[in-house]
């Protein structure tokens, strides 16, 4: 189910992005809505791989909440600062990509050195 939506979604942000560009000629916009696409593929492409074989308890239409006690998730730091700053650089390669190529690149940098961190953070 989840995969059908992601893959009608991406193709319907290429038609999207395909009628945009014939009529507005916009780049922007047209930027923007292919990226919207390129991301729900990743999505779909990533479901298709890893979660190929994947062994949930979800996915079993006769399952109850019961057949999920005791399962391990994983463990989330509830007090870590990494996912705001990550939402901070973000916010700067986007303000950058607008204002200044610097405040862009220093957001990248920043997006890549939190990743490590997160990285670091959870093994």
């Amino acid at each position: 189910m989840g995969l059908q939506l992601f893959l009608s979604s991406g193709a319907f942000a290429i038609v999207i992005a395909v009628a945009y560009w014939l009529l507005a000629r916009e780049s922007a916009g047209t930027l923007l809505l292919g990226f919207l696409a390129f991301a729900l593929s990743i999505m779909a492409a990533y479901m298709i791989v890893a979660e190929r074989e994947a062994d949930l308890w979800g996915d079993d239409a006769q399952a109850d909440n019961s057949a999920a006690a005791g399962e391990v998730v994983g463990t989330y730091s509830i007090r870590s600062p990494l996912p705001i700053a990550s939402a901070a650089a973000l916010t700067c390669v986007g303000l950058g990509l607008v204002v200044s190529p610097t405040i862009a690149v220093m957001g990248v940098i920043a997006i890549f050195a939190l990743g490590a961190l997160f990285i670091v953070q959870s093994s």
